[in-house]
């Protein structure tokens, strides 16, 4: 038994098996959160009523997130070894910003595409896929929210925010809207930098998944080609024929 409490330092089955367990329901959760608080940060002039539920949903799917951790950190057995692979989420506990990204945890631990190799290949690049959504995103949020408020900005709607961020990564930069606060040019660069690597690990992914593809149909071809009669060139009538003559 180590200092952490399990054996060799291992995180306890039972706090995998809760991770299992709640896996669809935290997904859908994080879903709703990132919805509700994007909708709250967009839209000033929500009615009272909205804005409130909205803040509700927030302010209770983030209770959960905390009840959720410390759940399974309680479970672990081994509190040094959890937090060590889960740093990032105690990250996204303190800074708002970063809890969108705890969804690619989430559908990482979806206990559906461990069923099979090619459902795996489909996680992967669903990942890869959410996480270039999410990164730019946030990203142009993070600028929207430096920006919205300085006289010379002309990124003071979070729809052209997003807008300018796809066109960003993408490295289109038609130049209908640019940074010009020292915050918003200072994640503008980041995400720039960001999005060499996003699309290059996006473009890898995808080409990989369809080679992957294209190779276990050559070999499916090639197994069903191998499995044929060597006499699959004769109709039947013509061997039973053949037979009728040799008697």
């Amino acid at each position: 038994m180590t200092p952490d409490g399990s054996p060799h330092g291992r995180i306890s089955a039972c706090a995998l098996a809760w991770e299992d367990r709640t896996a669809w329901p935290l997904f859908a959760l994080a879903l709703g959160f990132f919805a509700a608080w994007i909708w709250l940060l967009a839209d000033a002039d929500l009615p009272g009523a909205a804005r409130a539920a909205l803040t509700s949903l927030v302010t209770i799917a983030w209770a959960i997130f905390i009840a959720d951790f410390v759940v399974r950190l309680l479970l672990s057995g081994a509190p040094r070894p959890f937090l060590r692979t889960r740093w990032f989420e105690v990250l996204s506990l303190l800074i708002a910003a970063l809890r969108p990204f705890v969804i690619i945890a989430y559908v990482w631990r979806l206990p559906w595409f461990r069923a099979s190799a090619a459902r795996q290949r489909a996680r992967l690049v669903l990942m890869v896929t959410m996480f270039t959504l999410l990164f730019v995103v946030t990203g142009s949020t993070l600028v929207w929210l430096a920006e919205r408020h300085d006289p010379r900005a002309n990124i003071v709607d979070l729809g052209d925010a997003i807008w300018w961020g796809f066109s960003t990564i993408a490295t289109v930069g038609y130049g209908d809207f640019v940074p010009v606060t020292l915050g918003g040019r200072a994640i503008a660069v980041g995400l720039m930098m960001g999005g060499l690597v996003v699309l290059g690990v996006t473009s890898a992914t995808v080409i990989s998944a369809l080679d992957d593809q294209i190779r276990r149909t050559g070999r499916l071809l090639a197994h069903e080609r191998d499995r044929e009669p060597a006499d699959a060139d004769h109709p039947p009538a013509a061997r039973e024929r053949g037979h009728h003559r040799s008697e």
